[in-house]
């Protein structure tokens, strides 16, 4: 009887430490799945927005969003953590005036609001908790294109008295001149970004992280510390750290077009 009851208690202690296993697997957080590529809104609030050319284009690598909203262009960055969560940071927009502002608005406030996703045969939907919010196909003929689509341009420089920052892709021009500014979005031409893409085909990406600096004032802060970065395919390939004003040779003229790009479209602005 005594060993009976010895068995029976064992299976018991067992019994309870699978059942805390179980518990302790479903609460432990999954891996979310990765987002990427361009979108094309299918709704918004569950109306269908197909005919509104409202777009989502997701950089995995650099964790920003960027797109159009019916009118103007937008960037800004998310975050993914587990359990497919996903918050989006503060957008910046072109100042087009548009018609139809209702839509826009709506748009970007849902990406503000946004909590979760899901994806699944090609398909995002975004979620405040469980409400559906936007959903969007991807676009795979602009995936596809990937010299272009997955292309973009980005310049940095800064001292104790300095800041610059350049970000460029197809779609949009993103500069700020001063820490303490928001970030100025404008569209960017069909021109420039020629322009942009004739001087990237002369340059082997992989060959700028060897590039050397021809001169290193920045080391004792004589000169703002100034790098390039080029995002191919999702793919980063960032120059070392150069002089503001006196870049490699290699790259001088990328370095000043996009200068020229951004001071442009800032003027532009004002």
């Amino acid at each position: 009887m005594k060993t009976i009851t010895i068995i029976l208690f064992s299976l018991i202690l067992n019994s309870c430490g699978t059942a805390k296993d179980a518990t302790t697997s479903l609460n432990t957080d999954m891996k979310s799945q990765p987002l990427n590529g361009n979108f094309i809104v299918s709704t918004l609030n569950s109306h269908n927005k197909a005919d509104k050319n409202l777009s989502l284009n997701f950089d995995a690598e650099a964790e920003r969003v960027s797109g159009h909203s019916g009118c103007n262009q937008f960037s800004g960055t998310y975050t993914i953590t587990t359990n497919n969560s996903i918050s989006f940071g503060p957008l910046v927009s072109t100042k087009k005036f548009c018609q139809d502002n209702d839509t826009e608005a709506t748009f970007l406030q849902n990406l503000q609001n946004t909590t979760h996703y899901t994806l699944e045969d090609n398909k995002v939907t975004l979620l405040e908790n469980k409400k559906e919010l936007i959903t969007a196909k991807a676009d795979i003929d602009k995936t596809s294109q990937k010299q272009e689509g997955n292309l973009t341009f980005r310049y940095a420089a800064s001292s104790r008295g300095s800041y610059t920052l350049i970000e460029v892709n197809k779609e949009t021009v993103t500069s700020q001149f001063n820490r303490a500014e928001k970030e100025n979005v404008q569209s960017c031409s069909k021109d420039d970004w020629n322009a942009l893409k004739t001087l990237s085909e002369s340059i082997d990406p992989k060959s700028i992280t060897n590039l050397e600096a021809p001169s290193k004032a920045h080391q004792y802060d004589g000169a703002a510390a100034a790098n390039v970065t080029i995002t191919v395919d999702g793919q980063q390939y960032s120059t070392p750290t150069f002089d503001a004003g006196n870049p490699p040779k290699e790259i001088a003229e990328l370095v000043t077009k996009l200068n020229s790009i951004a001071k442009q479209n800032t003027k532009t602005k004002d």
